[in-house]
């Protein structure tokens, strides 16, 4: 009878081993996959993540359709600069625009003759002349459009905001129409088009 409980123990011992042995498989056979994905919930929460275009605001320089990675940890390492591309977080959705005056600064716009006589916008940062190479003479020549103070006053940018426009200045929604977007609302840079592949690459080069 002794015998038979001390084996029943073993077997019940034997059992639990098992168990817990085959836990130990399985917890080992899933973890990299938890990894992983712990890996890329990270990224895509804190460093970058595929944003889309939507819309012709930013034409020439991005597509409708565009997908753009989004550098969320840069604004922290090297800050917003002029001319940068950026995501933006309203009501409404996201925005992608580019920008033109940064905190406590003036800026103005001029109508003035090209090269080839052609009435241009001209940049001014609190009166010195800023080149925008990235814009066709179109786009260029309606930058005052929703916004006339633009061109006749300036405007002065409070500070830890930013003013942002749209490369197509003809159609779009930008801080001639919403205003100034602060530095929380900016969700980050981006320059890189990962899709579609004919368009791969930095915009900024």
């Amino acid at each position: 009878m002794k015998t038979k409980v001390n084996s029943e123990i073993k077997e019940e011992h034997k059992v639990e081993e098992d168990t817990k042995k085959a836990r130990k498989d399985i917890f080992l056979d899933y973890a990299p996959y938890v990894i992983i994905i712990l890996f890329v919930i990270i990224i895509r929460l804190f460093i970058c993540t595929p944003v889309q275009v939507s819309g012709t605001s930013m034409y020439p320089t991005l597509h409708d359709g565009d997908i753009m990675l989004l550098y969320k940890l840069r604004k922290r390492i090297v800050g917003i600069n002029r001319f940068d591309i950026v995501v933006i977080k309203t009501d409404s959705g996201k925005l992608i625009k580019r920008v033109i005056g940064l905190p406590g600064e003036t800026i103005k716009y001029a109508i003035e003759l090209n090269d080839n006589d052609d009435n241009v916008g001209v940049l001014y940062v609190n009166g010195e002349k800023i080149s925008e190479d990235f814009l066709s003479k179109e786009a260029s020549s309606l930058t005052c459009t929703n916004n006339p103070k633009l061109c006749s006053e300036g405007i002065t940018i409070p500070d830890n905001e930013y003013f942002v426009m749209g490369d197509n200045r003809g159609n779009s929604k930008d801080s001639r129409i919403i205003g100034t977007v602060s530095y929380d609302d900016i969700m980050g840079n981006t320059s890189i088009i990962l899709f579609p592949f004919t368009r791969i690459g930095n915009v900024n080069k």
